[in-house]
């Protein structure tokens, strides 16, 4: 199996085990299942599981008792809610999106001049673990927050990283958004243009292309910015919003 195959297996386990500790059933203090348990679940061996939860303790989400097993430390959905209403208690959803425009345009340039080989790895592979989820019709909000915080991460500013942890998936504009609404904004076509976007996102990092990487988020976000302006404002559908070149906002 090549290491490419490898490491895309671990971030997508990573991510699954990530969203059972965000949205349950994993609660705070709960064992997380054995090696064994787990990789005849996801269909991996015990090398990636090993790797996915070594992830998760990194980022404080999981804790060894020696000779016991890991359990759930900390749980985001727990306070995702209060945080966001401390921070942003009277900010509607594209001054939150503005917002996060300007620390992750930020980000982007610092990512470009500062990123180490790991980091820029670890962006591309997230990069392509969205990818590869969209081409089988499978959710991609988890792979597209975790593509973001890469982006934060190789800033190597442990700030950038507390404001995205912080946010956590809520940081996405879609997650307030609801059923038939989300479908009918989040299109197919809007999907498939992110993959591009992300790649363009990544090539400008891995150049070390400092305004060639915030132009590049700039857009990327700027696409989402004009799609939810036309939702707030009622003034386009959808399919008009998504046709909207982001370099026009």
């Amino acid at each position: 199996m090549s290491e490419k195959k490898i490491n895309n297996l671990t971030l997508r386990t990573e991510q699954a085990l990530r969203q059972r500790i965000v949205d349950g059933p994993l609660k705070v203090g709960e064992k997380l299942p054995t090696e064994k348990a787990l990789a005849v679940e996801f269909g991996v061996s015990r090398t990636v599981i090993r790797e996915a939860v070594a992830a998760l303790r990194a980022d404080g989400l999981l804790e060894a008792k020696h000779g016991v097993g890991y359990f759930v430390s900390t749980q985001p959905s727990s306070v995702e809610p209060q945080v966001m209403g401390a921070m942003f208690e009277s900010a509607s959803m594209l001054d939150t999106l503005e917002l996060r425009m300007a620390v992750e345009i930020h980000a982007a340039g610092l990512a470009a001049a500062r990123r180490s080989w790991a980091q820029e790895a670890k962006i591309w592979q997230a990069a392509d673990a969205f990818a590869e989820l969209l081409a089988k019709g499978e959710p991609t909000e988890t792979a597209d927050w975790t593509f973001h915080r890469s982006i934060s991460e190789a800033t190597n500013n442990s700030a950038f990283l507390e404001f995205f942890d912080r946010l956590g998936l809520a940081i996405l504009p879609r997650r307030t958004l609801a059923g038939t609404k989300e479908r009918g904004l989040i299109t197919p076509s809007y999907l498939h243009k992110s993959i591009a976007e992300h790649k363009a996102i990544c090539q400008a990092i891995s150049d070390g292309d400092v305004e060639g990487a915030r132009a590049a988020v700039r857009a990327h976000l700027g696409k989402s910015q004009m799609l939810y302006r036309g939702l707030a404002m009622g003034d386009r559908s959808p399919e008009e919003a998504d046709g909207l070149d982001a370099e026009t906002a």
